[in-house]
């Protein structure tokens, strides 16, 4: 019976500390955003738009994309439950056809298991219209 019971609150205390356990976890309203078609020439503004859905802080070291794209973000650290955005704008002037532009967003925040930021990948199509 001992054993059992001894069993029984390894379990409770196995449990108990896992449940206590940090998770990160962003999710986005949209992680793929069509724009459709665009002029050559044409500049597009748009948004990104997220919620901290984990239990951490999180801080945005950088988010990068190609020549075309201008990004701004949220600074500082975003709480559990708050939102932050990711502003951009897309100048289609250098551009010779359609295509699906990635943006990489690099948390501060590493990553235990990998000892790297943490990493999401969003992107953006457009239909280049001469």
């Amino acid at each position: 019976m001992k054993q059992v019971l001894t069993l029984f609150f390894a379990f409770i205390a196995l449990t108990l500390s896992t449940a206590q356990e940090s998770t990160l976890d962003l999710t986005f309203e949209k992680e793929h955003i069509s724009l459709g078609e665009v002029k050559k020439g044409e500049k597009r503004t748009f948004q990104y738009t997220f919620t901290n859905t984990g239990t951490e802080n999180v801080e945005i070291a950088i988010v990068s994309g190609c020549e075309c794209t201008t990004l701004d973000w949220t600074r500082g650290i975003i709480k559990p439950n708050e939102k932050g955005i990711i502003d951009v704008i897309f100048d289609s002037t250098e551009k010779e056809a359609s295509e699906t532009v990635d943006v990489d967003l690099y948390l501060k925040n590493i990553n235990p298991k990998t000892e790297a930021r943490y990493l999401f990948v969003l992107d953006y199509t457009f239909e280049l219209k001469q």
